[in-house]
């Protein structure tokens, strides 16, 4: 059985964030740095976004 196939749920982007959300958040909390959830809804969108260009731009340049 692969990695992939054990843990299917990983390959759901909503899943993902949740998990990556909630481990922050709650990390955050432990340390008495609490930071409001939408604030770091905003932060994984923009790092989302970013990611996504990053992976555009290189794909364009490896056409060339």
């Amino acid at each position: 059985m692969t990695f992939r196939q054990r843990y299917a749920q990983l390959q759901d982007a909503s899943f993902v964030k949740h998990m990556m959300l909630r481990s922050v958040y709650g990390t955050m909390a432990l340390e008495n740095q609490t930071v409001p959830m939408a604030r770091l809804e905003a932060l994984y969108e923009k790092v989302e976004a970013e990611r996504a260009a990053k992976a555009t731009r290189q794909t364009g340049e490896a056409a060339r």
